[in-house]
Formats: C-alpha cells, sequence, structure tokens
C-alpha cells in the first residue's frame, strides 16, 4: 500500500473518516450520515455510511487498545479499490500510527512465482495532524522490513540457497552496514564443530555472516549482538521428520530473517545503536556423509557435545554463533530462533518464548512486546531440566529431556554464554499455516517490530 501525507481539502475518491470519539463526526458528516453512522457504531467500529455512488467509511479508533486499532485497520483496507482519502480526525498520534500500521502490514503478498496475479496497489492519500513526514516515512521503512523478513521466510530453499542468502545479506551494504562471510576453510580453522557438522549432509557450503551496524556516536558503549538461527530447509537429518512435519521447514531460517530485518530497519532509521548480527547459514540434509545419533561433535568452545538427535540442529548452529560472540565483549547478546516444537506447544501462533539470564532486559523485551502485540511468555530455568542435558561421553548432549524440550533447548545455549543473554524461541510465530488481521498465512515477520521498539525504548525515546 502506498502512503502518502498530503494537505487538507481534497475531496475525490473513497473517503474514510478516523475518529476517536463520537462526538467529533456530528461536525464531519452530514446529517443523513451522521444517523446512519450512530446507528451502526452501536454494533461496528468500521462501518459503509456510503450515500449513492460514493464510497465513505467510519473508523472509531479505540483509545486505550493499541491492537484492536491494528486489526481495523487491517479490516479496512480490504474494502479499498484503487485510491483512497483518510481523514484522521483523532486526538493523538498512537491511534492513528497503529491504525495505519494495521492497513500496511496487511497489503502484502508474496505472489513473485505466481504466472498471474489480481494483486493492485492501493494508494491512501492521509490527512492528518497527527502525523509528520518523518512519522511517515519510519511507518513505511517499519512495513518495509517486515515486508522483507517475510520474503525471506516464503523463499523455497532451491530459490534462496545459501549463496543466494548471502548475496542478499550483503545488498545491506548500501544502508551503511558492513558484512563479513565466513565459508568453509574458516569455519574449520574456527572450530566451529556445531555448524560444520549439521551442515556435513548438505549439498551447499555452510557460511556464517557478520552483519554489523555502527554509527559514529552510538548510546551503547558495548555493541549488542543478535544471533539469527538461519537452517533453510531442515529435514531432521537423520532423524528424518515425518508425515507433514517437513512441509514447512524452508520457514526455519526464520530467526535469521528477523534479526537481519531488525538489522536493515535500524540502519534505515539510522538508529544511534551499535549492532551487530550474526547469522549461521546452512541446510540440515541428508546425503550419506550426515550426523547420526551418538556422533560426538567439537564445537567453537572447545565444549564437546553428544549428538542424540540430529532434528536438534539448531542449538548446534547457535551455540557455535553464541561462543563467537563472546569476542566482541557484548553488552547484551539475544538469539532468535525456531528452535522447538515444544514452544509451538506453548504459544501456539500467538506469541514467543522467553528466557535467559538479563531479567532487566527480558522484562524491557516483554513490555515492547506488549507494544506492539508481539507478545513474550518467560519460562523459568529450573535446574531440573539442565541435568538432563548429561552425558556420558561427552560434556553435553544436545537433546534433554522431552519434558520441558523448550527450557532444556535454553539451557544448551546458555552453557555457551558468558554474558548477559536473552533466547527468543519464535517456532510458533514466525509462520503460520493461515492469516489473521494483518498477520498473512506464511511467514510473519513476527520480532522484527518487537526488537525495533525494543532498542526504541531503551536508546530513543
Amino acid at each position: 500500500m502506498e502512503l502518502v501525507l498530503e494537505k487538507e481539502g481534497i475531496k475525490k475518491g473513497s473517503q474514510i473518516i478516523v475518529v476517536d470519539s463520537k462526538k467529533v463526526l456530528k461536525s464531519k458528516l452530514n446529517g443523513k450520515e451522521y444517523k446512519v453512522a450512530i446507528a451502526k457504531l452501536k454494533k461496528d467500529y468500521l462501518i459503509n455510511i456510503s450515500v449513492l455512488d460514493e464510497q465513505k467509511y467510519v473508523a472509531l479508533l479505540n483509545l486505550k487498545n493499541q491492537e484492536k486499532n491494528r486489526k481495523l485497520g487491517a479490516e479496512l483496507v480490504d474494502e479499498i479499490f484503487g485510491r483512497a482519502f483518510l481523514y484522521d480526525f483523532s486526538t493523538n498520534s498512537k491511534g492513528i500510527t497503529s491504525f495505519l500500521e494495521g492497513m500496511m502490514l496487511k497489503d502484502y503478498t508474496f505472489s513473485k512465482y505466481k504466472t498471474k496475479t489480481d494483486f493492485k496497489q492501493k494508494r491512501v492519500a492521509l490527512i492528518s495532524s497527527n502525523l509528520s513526514e518523518v512519522d511517515i516515512q519510519e511507518l513505511k521503512s517499519l512495513v518495509s522490513s517486515v515486508f522483507q523478513t517475510r520474503d525471506w521466510v516464503n523463499e523455497p530453499v532451491n530459490k534462496l540457497t545459501t549463496g543466494q542468502f548471502i548475496k542478499e545479506i550483503k545488498s545491506l551494504k548500501s544502508l551503511g552496514i558492513s558484512v563479513d562471510v565466513f565459508r568453509k576453510s574458516k569455519l574449520e580453522a574456527l572450530n566451529m564443530g556445531g555448524i560444520i557438522g549439521v551442515n556435513q549432509g548438505s549439498h551447499d557450503e555452510a557460511a556464517l555472516v557478520k552483519s554489523e551496524w555502527k554509527p559514529k556516536n552510538p548510546k551503547n558503549p558495548r555493541p549488542i549482538v543478535l544471533v539469527g538461527k538461519g537452517v533453510l530447509f531442515d529435514t531432521g537429518g537423520i532423524n528424518i521428520k515425518t508425515g507433514s512435519f517437513m512441509n514447512d521447514m524452508k520457514a526455519d531460517m526464520g530467526g535469521a530473517s528477523t534479526v537481519l530485518g531488525v538489522l536493515r530497519l535500524i540502519a534505515t532509521q539510522e538508529l544511534p545503536v551499535h549492532l551487530i548480527v550474526l547469522t549461521p547459514i546452512t541446510e540440515n540434509r541428508i546425503n550419506g556423509k550426515e550426523l547420526v545419533p551418538g556422533d560426538v561433535i567439537k564445537m567453537h568452545s572447545g565444549k564437546t557435545v553428544e549428538v542424540l538427535n540430529t532434528d536438534a540442529e539448531g542449538r548446534l548452529i547457535l551455540a557455535d554463533a553464541l561462543t563467537f560472540a563472546k569476542k566482541f565483549n557484548p553488552l547484551l547478546v539475544i538469539d532468535a530462533a525456531t528452535l522447538t516444537g515444544s514452544a509451538y506447544r506453548i504459544t501456539a501462533n500467538h506469541g514467543a518464548v522467553i528466557m535467559g539470564t538479563d531479567d532487566k532486559n527480558i522484562k524491557a523485551l516483554k513490555k515492547a512486546g506488549e507494544d506492539v502485540y508481539e507478545r513474550l511468555i518467560e519460562l523459568p530455568m529450573w535446574e531440573e531440566f539442565e541435568e538432563t542435558l548429561k552425558s556420558s561421553v561427552a560434556d553435553i548432549t544436545n537433546l534433554g529431556s522431552s519434558e520441558g524440550q523448550v527450557v532444556c533447548a535454553g539451557f544448551f545455549l546458555k552453557s555457551f554464554t558468558d554474558y548477559p543473554w536473552v533466547h527468543l524461541d519464535i517456532a510458533g510465530s514466525a509462520f503460520r499455516n493461515s492469516e489473521s488481521f494483518y498477520l498473512p498465512k506464511g511467514g510473519t515477520g513476527f520480532g522484527v517490530r518487537l526488537l525495533y521498539q525494543y532498542f526504541k525504548n531503551k536508546f530513543v525515546v
């Protein structure tokens, strides 16, 4: 959806009247329209008051619940065909911003491989005293980065190969982001047994990509590091996935897509934050050389891991990246990953699991999640689950108990950290099998808005 800020006085085309009080309507509508509006507003928050052939809508914003405003915007965008004029008569910027965010996030499609498509660009001219050109530009940047994240997740692995993903990450250099790529020889020199081990069954060589945004005067004296799981396709390895569980495994790089989407957005908005993003990239396939249960691998940290399940591969590649993050003396490390089915069974598609060693930043992330409605459930890290990771032949196993598996995975990752650390398991929220309001079927871009809001709250607001 194309959104432009224009001046008052344009009347031709579909009209959208946005208010947050019924009292305001009387001065904005004629007598007949007002009568229709008041009658309908007893039941609905979005109403069509079209008279004759003129398309006209009234949207009543919620002063306290921004998510309702996003959903309202998502409902309305389906009613727009071509060009529309939106008159904002609300009393604050939060409501109209959330309303527009819902409209714009809803207007997404991934149709590049369709030979025929009926998608048509929608153009909304906004007449508002609440928002400035700067506000509109930020909203556009946010939506663009969410859409890019969705696109990466939706890409099939025969198109978004390791090489292609690296190429697209390198395109971020145009925003002032530096990119370094470590391939097989460098990974071997660094003894990154987790990434190399998972990659053994794949056709393409693995990579660890370091991307960095370092403005001149960052507000954080030491960098914050984001780590994202980049398994481009997960067969489960020799512990192969059965039934329909493999169908959506192109989305197993949702963590990498999310942290790169956040990096893109922060660079576009030139936030004064020193940010490093690490994305280990590989596939988890079978070719006769893959890991098998009982194999022991040596990680970048020097720790040895007994691989008991090759479908618990994401934590292996993340562990090497988390160890590598130590060299940057980070202020904080946040990892994001579509890591466990256990997390999905807790949150479904409605949010993500959070845990870690930094209570203050966990609290801040949970608040940011509530602000943008990308909600987080904190799980306690009880030591009984850590005990289940013990191995009789190596330092640690990659599995733990089936009960509390999401926490077991968290403890596995924690054993490779010695700095403030937070883990986000986005297995349930990164990809959907059905649409809901402004969230499409397929990749959702979950985490981009959450982390951006967190950084704004922490360093800008």
